[in-house]
């Protein structure tokens, strides 16, 4: 970690209930640091939201933390409404059932629960997998803003994982349209070949997208033409179960 990193967490970490207001000079004694050297985290950590200034030239925790907080709340009571309909899904299926979110222009995968696939295939709970070529990450894309999909189209190197991953940024384009318009996602074997996946998109109580829940395993189990509608009628039911469990209303 670096210095200076270190030094703003350690001047976030002096707020508390009790001391819900610092100015530069009791941080400055406090942390044994220069004044000149508190004031530019200061004033880095007030541009980003994290703190912000009263009326008395001193500072109190920003908008920032408290967004955070929402976001880490709801990850946890994601968790919670999430588990039972994962376990179902999974028992029904003998598949793997994931829950991911999306950071960084990736699906970082925060709940899971495998079972009939090797463990080898999936990554691990908070690693994350390219979101182009894979159900959850085309989920997460497909409900981005029309600004943000064509940014990340623009900037973003598609690379080839299988001989079915759409690397065409034309075509990717139309298959995130085509994702949002039936609420749902199939991974055709884009990032593993033999893998297939079927997800779709949950929501929070403010209508963003949050988060998405799939069921993924081997072709035979998942894509094949008399298991795909069963499986898309479950994944999107259990994903709605969530979202008005979190306060979503369409």
């Amino acid at each position: 970690m670096s210095r200076s990193l270190s030094r703003a967490l350690s001047i976030l970490e002096l707020f508390s209930t009790e001391e819900a207001e610092w100015g530069i000079t009791e941080i400055s004694q406090e942390l044994d640091l220069p004044k000149s050297t508190v004031h530019g985290l200061i004033k880095t950590l007030e541009n980003h939201q994290f703190i912000e200034a009263t009326e008395h030239n001193r500072y109190r925790l920003g908008i920032k933390l408290y967004e955070l907080g929402l976001t880490y709340q709801g990850t946890a009571k994601l968790s919670i409404i999430a588990e039972p309909l994962i376990k179902m899904l999974a028992l029904k299926y003998q598949q793997s059932v994931h829950i991911a979110i999306y950071a960084g222009k990736m699906a970082v995968f925060i709940i899971g629960n495998k079972s009939g696939t090797s463990q080898i295939i999936f990554p691990r709970i908070g690693t994350g997998i390219a979101a182009y070529c894979t159900g959850v990450g085309k989920v997460l894309l497909a409900f981005q803003s029309e600004n943000y999909i064509n940014e990340y189209l623009q900037t973003e190197k598609l690379i080839s994982y299988t001989k079915n991953t759409i690397i065409d940024k034309k075509a990717l384009k139309e298959e995130l349209i085509n994702i949002k318009e039936q609420g749902y996602a199939i991974d055709r074997e884009e990032a593993v070949m033999g893998i297939g996946c079927v997800a779709a998109p949950i929501f929070s109580f403010s209508r963003d997208i949050m988060a998405a829940i799939s069921v993924s395993g081997t072709v035979e189990k998942i894509l094949a033409e008399d298991r795909l509608a069963t499986c898309v009628f479950d994944v999107r039911n259990a994903a709605k179960s969530i979202s008005e469990s979190l306060g979503y209303k369409a």
